[in-house]
C-alpha cells in the first residue's frame, strides 16, 4: 500500500493523503486533475462505492476525502459518511454532490464541508480551506 513517504516529494515536503469517492470514472478523473495543481496535496485511493471507500479511509487514513452522493447501488454519500468518519476519525469529508442537499449535510456532523459539483471551479479552494491550507497561488 503506497504512503505518503512513497510519493515524489517523500518526507521532506509535507502532504496530505486524500481519496476521492464518485461511481463515475470520468468525475473521478476531473476532480484528481483539479486536485492535482495543489503539490500538497497526493491523491492515493480512488473508490467507485460507499464500502469500497470505507475500506480505503480504513487502510489509508487520509486527511480528506472528496464524496459524491449519488453511487449507485448500496448507501449513498451521506449514509456512508459517518462509517467511513468512523473508519478513519480525523479525515475531513467534503460531500461533492450534483444534488442541493445544504440542510441534509447541516444535519450529518460526519460531513465536513459541501460543495455542489456545479462549482466546480471552487473544489480546490474548498478542499484547502477544509484542511486548513492557505490557497494555491
Amino acid at each position: 500500500m503506497l504512503q505518503p513517504d512513497d510519493v515524489p516529494g517523500g518526507a521532506s515536503a509535507p502532504k496530505t493523503v486524500l481519496v476521492v469517492v464518485d461511481d463515475e470514472e470520468d468525475m473521478r478523473f476531473m476532480i484528481r486533475v483539479t486536485l492535482a495543481r495543489d503539490p500538497r496535496l497526493v491523491l492515493l485511493g480512488e473508490a467507485a462505492s460507499a464500502e469500497e471507500a470505507i475500506e480505503l479511509a480504513r487502510g489509508l487514513q487520509p486527511g480528506a476525502i472528496v464524496l459524491d452522493h449519488q453511487l449507485g447501488a448500496g448507501l449513498t454519500g451521506l449514509q456512508a459518511a459517518p462509517l467511513i468518519k468512523a473508519a478513519a476519525p480525523n479525515a475531513k469529508i467534503l460531500l461533492f454532490t450534483a444534488f442541493d442537499l445544504e440542510r441534509e449535510v447541516e444535519a450529518e456532523a460526519a460531513v465536513d464541508a459541501y460543495l455542489r459539483k456545479d462549482s466546480v471551479k471552487y473544489l480546490l479552494a474548498a478542499v484547502d480551506r477544509l484542511l486548513g491550507l492557505d490557497p494555491v497561488g
